[in-house]
């Protein structure tokens, strides 16, 4: 290194001023680290997780409004060669029954931007045992179709556990693991295509005899539900406060 510049870059840890300016960049340096996480940007890191709520009802009713029961969790984890994924029904949803006709999962449809060169990601692990399909797009219209009449244009994974009636207190569990699938392949955003519908979403899942009260909500049988990514709670933290440093140093500048 240039003697230089290595005097320069080294001569603010000497005084007191300087060490506290480097740790108050600190939550700044981890909010740029969280935002390389996005889609189109660096990989993530294995621990690394995402977690998407379905919770909405995937509808371009005007009507449907107010908070909603939460049908199903999915959560995916960054692992060494892939992601871990975890599909927790939520037995308690309103509208979800044994009786006359028992509610599960039947199928579970999300945008993957990864590598298609070598075919699919490779399933393994699953359990209990489900079926992958995917669409490719090759970014001519028209664009690629999730369940509930959203569209895409990057490619989609399709997850059907058939006759397997997926509810209760029984999770689903699967791996997609091959070279160059990593996490942030699942978190590109998906617009609706018409008025109404929820957006951006980040993937939908289909629950059969789904059965709202018809008394307490608007639609009684909002049988495709989708779910908005949600940030980790230590990284929502992180990010806040490091935007909170941002506008500090901006506001002592103008000062």
């Amino acid at each position: 290194m240039n003697p230089t510049l290595s005097s320069h870059f080294s001569s603010p840890l000497k005084s007191r001023h300087g060490r506290r300016a480097l740790r108050a960049l600190a939550p700044v340096a981890a909010a740029a680290a969280l935002l390389a996480g996005l889609p189109g940007a660096a990989q993530a890191w294995v621990g690394d997780t995402a977690t998407w709520r379905f919770d909405t009802p995937a509808t371009g009713t005007s009507s449907i409004t107010g908070l909603f029961d939460l049908a199903a969790t999915l959560t995916g984890t960054e692992t060494a060669t892939g992601v871990n994924f975890v599909l927790t029904p939520n037995p308690l949803s309103t509208g979800i029954s044994d009786s006359p006709t028992r509610t599960f999962v039947e199928r579970l449809s999300v945008v993957y931007g990864g590598p298609t060169a070598g075919g699919m990601p490779m399933l393994q692990n699953a359990n209990p045992a489900v079926s992958m399909t995917m669409k490719v797009n090759d970014g001519t219209p028209p664009q690629l179709a999730l369940d509930a009449g959203y569209k895409t244009a990057y490619n989609v994974l399709n997850f059907d556990w058939g006759s397997h009636e997926l509810l209760g207190n029984q999770a689903a569990t699967w791996e997609l693991n091959g070279v160059g699938v990593d996490l942030a392949d699942f978190l590109y955003p998906v617009n609706g295509t018409s008025s109404g519908k929820p957006s951006p979403i980040f993937g939908v899942i289909s629950l059969t005899a789904y059965n709202l009260d018809k008394f307490s909500k608007a639609n009684p049988t909002p049988s495709n539900w989708v779910a908005m990514q949600v940030p980790e709670p230590g990284s929502a933290a992180m990010l806040m406060a490091g935007m909170g440093v941002l506008g500090f140093i901006g506001r002592r500048r103008k000062l």
